[in-house]
């Protein structure tokens, strides 16, 4: 599994929800862990589509190949002072990657982590918390094979195209940036 850092511009919840849905529902289908940190609102959005397209989340909660973590919650457990203490993550980081280790029925079993830290991090305006956040999980990324999908809404760059060209420059894969920025 060759590690992927992808980034998603969307416009609306919903476009974000659709492809939450599509990657969480391919992740659990391959067998995969599927680890999210997400705002509450999108929490229950999310919940909600995959209960609708028929994906029995109590049961891949109960083998531990899903989890959902509170950004609210998650973000204190590593931020310091705006910016991400290295130490504090790696550990957390680190803790995520042992415990979905245990839940994995094979070795080789994938991960996919998707993550709101960081657009939670940019909407307060604290850019450069957001870009160290991201660069972290690259350091991350090249110690481990997994996917790594962030999100942004669009309207938080609408006059801050530097803004995404640093962000799109930190990733893999872009998602629904405007061609100037990719």
């Amino acid at each position: 599994m060759t590690p992927v850092h992808s980034v998603h511009f969307y416009d609306t919840d919903k476009a974000l929800i659709d492809r939450l849905c599509g990657i969480v529902s391919s992740g659990l289908n391959l067998g995969n862990i599927v680890l999210l940190v997400l705002t509450s609102d999108h929490r229950d959005q999310l919940v909600d589509a995959l209960e609708q397209n028929g994906v029995d989340i109590e049961a891949h909660i109960r083998e531990g190949r899903f989890t959902i973590y509170d950004v609210q919650k998650t973000l204190p457990r590593f931020m310091l002072r705006g910016l991400p203490h290295t130490e504090f993550f790696k550990s957390f980081v680190g803790n995520l990657l042992k415990n979905a280790k245990k839940s994995a029925r094979t070795r080789d079993q994938g991960l996919v982590i998707f993550g709101e830290a960081v657009s939670v991090l940019w909407d307060e305006g604290n850019h450069a918390g957001a870009l160290a956040l991201e660069r972290l999980w690259n350091e991350i990324l090249s110690d481990r094979a997994l996917h790594l999908h962030c999100a942004y809404p669009r309207f938080l760059f609408s006059e801050d195209h530097a803004g995404m060209i640093d962000i799109c420059e930190c990733h893999s894969q872009v998602i629904g940036a405007p061609n100037q920025a990719n």
